[in-house]
């Protein structure tokens, strides 16, 4: 359809808007002059925005739809339904259902590729168990259940092993150096250097545990995050990815609410 001013897809409406109504801005890894298409526009946040631009979206347009919004039903009602089309209270509902917990540790300093102290083993038995749950907590997730059985095992299959690092990495936030595994096991950071995982295991540190750390993530916050991980549009192979991505896009409308909610200092 067409919306501020230009025929776009869904998605990048709600980029657009999104970018507009919080006044975001982005910064490019590369020279600036980023693929944006269907399959790549995820990818570089500043590309997208210029495409977005360059194509003749007006900001204005964003910024007259949220004023008539205003005077016709006030900013409180509009995060109220916002939230009643994708609620985060399920979402958490959905977190801790399948949340694991136990006392059991380790101080992850063995040796020998298939000693229950190898970190890669470790890992390995910890994924296998949260697979188990992954699809418990998917069927939690507001409006999954809904879409076609197939395109809820293509999502699945193409967004597990993000959904698990994701889970892994905010249980970690505690943890000094290491990560606390779904079965309760610690691998510190020396451990998965002695195993030659430490190059993907320090990106894990530094690019997600730690950012979550000095975001004070919460578990709804978690859950939004996976939940727009599951949603995936450009997963190869659903059968309507436009809702899909509109899915996506009510979790990110859900999480703007909540955020302006729980952090009313920074609007």
């Amino acid at each position: 359809g067409k919306h501020y001013g230009v025929y776009s897809c869904e998605g990048c409406k709600g980029f657009f808007k999104r970018t507009i109504r919080k006044d975001l801005t982005y910064t490019c890894r590369d020279n600036k002059d980023c693929i944006v298409d269907k399959r790549q526009r995820n990818r570089c946040q500043y590309s997208r925005y210029q495409k977005c631009l360059a194509t003749g979206m007006k900001r204005e347009a964003v910024q007259e739809e949220r004023q008539r919004g205003r005077e016709r039903d006030g900013d409180m009602e509009y995060s109220s339904g916002v939230n009643e089309e994708m609620p985060v209270d399920k979402i958490l509902e959905a977190e801790l259902a399948v949340e694991q917990k136990s006392d059991q540790s380790v101080d992850g300093s063995g040796t020998g590729g298939s000693s229950p102290n190898d970190p890669v083993t470790n890992i390995c038995q910890a994924a296998d168990k949260q697979l188990f749950t992954l699809v418990e907590w998917a069927k939690r997730i507001p409006h999954f259940s809904e879409l076609p059985l197939d395109d809820q095992v293509i999502l699945l299959r193409a967004g597990w092993n993000e959904l698990l690092i994701a889970s892994f990495s905010h249980r970690s936030i505690s943890v000094k150096d290491g990560i606390l595994l779904a079965t309760g096991l610690h691998v510190h950071r020396n451990s998965a250097h002695s195993a030659g995982v430490g190059a993907i295991f320090d990106r894990v540190l530094t690019e997600l545990v730690s950012k979550m750390r000095d975001m004070r993530m919460d578990k709804t916050e978690l859950g939004c995050l996976r939940a727009i991980i599951l949603f995936n549009p450009d997963a190869k192979g659903p059968s309507n990815p436009g809702e899909v991505e509109l899915l996506r896009e009510k979790v990110y409308a859900s999480l703007e609410s909540y955020c302006k909610h729980k952090y009313p200092e920074q609007q």
